[in-house]
């Protein structure tokens, strides 16, 4: 008997010693993006309204630059529980989930209106549902960017001609058919080896986001930059079914609500991320050309087709639907 009640004092004692708003639920979330990155500051920006708006019932625990796991790992690691939400990118998707390539066919979804429309309706719902046969739960949309920079040294890339014969960075086949159109020769090269690639001449010209010129310093190597709003990365934040299951209806709803107001602020976090890199790029004195609409208009007539005509060859009918309710949005 007095074993007994000593351990009921034990118990009650644990549970008085709690605090009293400690989180009910932890939501533990892994991104491959350093905290300065605008992505970053969105996610967390929806750990504190998740937190304030529940009253400190959900905890939102996040992992930054891959410390957690890696780009290719993330959707796996929230399919079986190893962690409870995980951000990756439409390229990482792609792998499993050809259609998520949409994004990149050249000048198809850039404009801004086109983006919120495709991100917030019947675009964004119909990846989501291909995302959930995958074993996650679709919760956001965050937009890394939607403008890239071509990079070069001797002259600026401005027209579909200067293109033949560089030899460029590559990234996935359906990306380097856009390139290769214009003329140039691809290599496959990852984001982070580009600079050396750059800085021994391996390649004559560079591709990459607005954002990742600046932070990777492309202006110590390289002279000239074309700015072109021709393909677009998006972000998408996914959560484990197990864990969603798990929580109230309520801070389900919550949580949606946060994600639908972090979607919006990555939107115009993404814009004010793009002017300070091409006002940062041109005060580390490389030459910016902004690229203007008969510039799009004569690339778009270059890049389009064949990019196009390869994502409608590996995705089909699910493919086509989805160009035809972009194509919709921009008219």
């Amino acid at each position: 008997m007095k074993t007994t009640k000593m351990l009921l004092v034990v118990i009650v004692s644990m549970l008085l010693a709690l605090p009293a708003g400690a989180a009910t639920y932890k939501m533990r979330l892994t991104h491959q993006l350093p905290e300065t990155h605008h992505i970053a500051v969105d996610i967390k920006y929806f750990k504190g309204l998740v937190e304030q708006k529940t009253g400190g019932k959900v905890e939102v625990e996040i992992y930054p630059a891959a410390q957690a796991f890696k780009p290719k790992e993330v959707i796996n690691a929230v399919a079986t529980g190893a962690i409870e939400s995980g951000v990756t990118t439409n390229f990482e998707w792609a792998g499993i989930l050809p259609v998520m390539d949409v994004f990149i066919v050249p000048f198809l979804i850039t404009e801004l209106p086109v983006i919120e429309k495709a991100l917030s309706g019947e675009v964004g719902a119909t990846l989501f549902k291909k995302m959930e046969t995958k074993g996650v739960v679709p919760l956001m949309w965050v937009l890394q960017c939607r403008t890239n920079v071509y990079t070069s040294n001797n002259a600026p890339l401005i027209q579909p001609k200067d293109f033949k014969g560089k030899k460029m960075r590559g990234t996935s086949k359906i990306m380097n058919l856009g390139s290769e159109a214009m003329g140039a020769s691809t290599m496959p090269i990852s984001g982070p080896e580009v600079y050396t690639a750059l800085q021994r001449g391996t390649i004559d010209a560079g591709l990459t986001g607005i954002d990742a010129a600046l932070a990777r310093h492309f202006y110590e190597v390289q002279k000239y930059g074309t700015v072109s709003n021709n393909f677009t990365v998006a972000h998408c934040v996914f959560v484990n079914p197990k864990f969603w299951n798990s929580l109230p209806a309520d801070l389900r709803k919550i949580i949606k609500d946060a994600g639908l107001a972090t979607q919006k602020k990555s939107i115009e976090d993404s814009e004010q991320a793009k002017d300070i890199a091409v006002k940062e790029l041109r005060n580390k004195k490389m030459v910016i050309h902004i690229q203007t609409a008969e510039e799009a208009k004569a690339w778009k007539e270059v890049m389009q087709k064949p990019v196009l005509n390869y994502f409608l060859e590996k995705t089909g009918k699910d493919g086509k639907e989805l160009v035809d309710l972009i194509t919709k949005i921009g008219k």
